[in-house]
């Protein structure tokens, strides 16, 4: 039967799991934000100039570089399934 021209589309449901998927990804973001912030109180008890220091701002780094990471992974999901 053809579609009524006069009738709104039909809703786009998103993809099986595209949801779960979204979630999954906001999830694993959270923690990374929570690391980080431990991350950092950690620091601030280092000696700036320290072995130690230096390495834990290199995983800092990382882990921002990881959170914009998921953060376009998000934005891919929400766009494929208007969430």
């Amino acid at each position: 039967m053809p579609e009524d021209p006069l009738l709104p589309p039909p809703a786009h449901a998103p993809a099986p799991g595209l949801e779960d998927l979204h979630a999954g990804l906001h999830d694993v973001l959270r923690l990374i934000e929570i690391e980080h912030a431990l991350l950092r109180g950690r620091l601030e008890s280092l000696k700036a100039d320290s072995e130690g220091a230096r390495l834990l701002e290199g995983v800092m780094v990382l882990g921002t570089v990881l959170q914009q990471r998921m953060a376009g992974l998000l934005q891919i999901c929400r766009e494929i399934g208007r969430l």
